[in-house]
């Protein structure tokens, strides 16, 4: 693998946009790119003191990396922190508020224990959040719902927790979503490269229209799921026979809400002649 030669980027629609490791931002000169590393001081050696407009955003890779590169560089630049362990890194959100100060900040958090504690703690720090993997346990999916009542019910939450936030939108102003989307996972849209230029193996189906078709041809429960359209089979990556009754319930606690908001909405403005 290691002597593999990396994708070109014409194999691949100009929208695809390629998220890849810093060290190989030089191979895609014509891409839109994601830059993943986890040491910033590197990036920014890299990038220079303009960072060059078709960067879309930086993902740090390492929470205990130093931040203190990006504190005083590339002012507006979108920043990913990616949390892979919540029960164990959540500590490390507060040495991340400064970056707030000069670049729009996301955390990836991992569907793993300790997200919902993860997501309170982001949210109330003033980060947006992004939720990381395909099948939850059914204790992680309870902790979902913990994270899901705090969004929908805090007054104090300001930003977006996707995908949530895409979610009650959709509901509410009745238009497509599609999960693949919308955390970034499909393929034909943000294509994740290894450090070999590579394909990453576990960012999802290489289609995920024919993942669902295929699901909904084989599998009953995705056929007869009301949830298909702005599920399109996530949750059955990359297992295709796990249980979807807990994250069912998360979309229909989602459509509630958002039924609810609209008839608040309409009530008011009713009430304002």
């Amino acid at each position: 693998m290691s002597h593999q030669t990396p994708i070109p980027p014409g194999d691949h629609p100009d929208q695809t946009v390629f998220s890849v490791p810093a060290a190989l931002f030089q191979a895609y000169p014509d891409r839109a790119v994601i830059l993943r590393t986890a040491d910033p001081a590197a990036a920014r050696t890299l990038l220079g003191p303009a960072v060059p407009s078709r960067v879309l955003f930086l993902q740090v890779t390492d929470l205990t990396a130093d931040l203190g590169p990006l504190l005083h560089w590339g002012e507006g630049l979108a920043i990913d922190l990616l949390m892979a362990a919540p029960a164990t890194e959540l500590p490390l959100l507060y040495r991340c508020t400064g970056l707030l100060d000069r670049h729009p900040v996301r955390v990836t958090i991992a569907l793993l224990p300790g997200v919902a504690r993860a997501v309170k703690l982001a949210v109330s720090l003033g980060f947006a959040v992004r939720l990381a993997g395909h099948q939850a346990s059914p204790a992680v999916v309870a902790e979902l719902r913990e994270a899901l009542a705090g969004y929908l019910h805090n007054p104090t939450v300001a930003q977006p927790v996707e995908p949530f936030h895409g979610l009650l939108l959709a509901f509410l102003h009745d238009t497509p979503v599609d999960l693949w989307s919308l955390l970034e996972r499909d393929q034909a849209e943000v294509l994740i490269l290894d450090d070999q230029g590579q394909a990453a193996p576990d960012q999802g189906p290489a289609c995920v229209t024919a993942w669902r078709e295929g699901l909904v041809a084989a599998a009953a429960e995705c056929r007869d799921c009301p949830w298909l359209a702005p599920c399109g089979a996530y949750f059955k990556w990359p297992r295709p026979d796990a249980d979807c009754t807990g994250v069912k319930s998360l979309f229909a606690e989602l459509h509630a809400a958002a039924a609810e908001l609209r008839a608040g909405l309409a009530a008011f403005a009713a009430s304002r002649g």
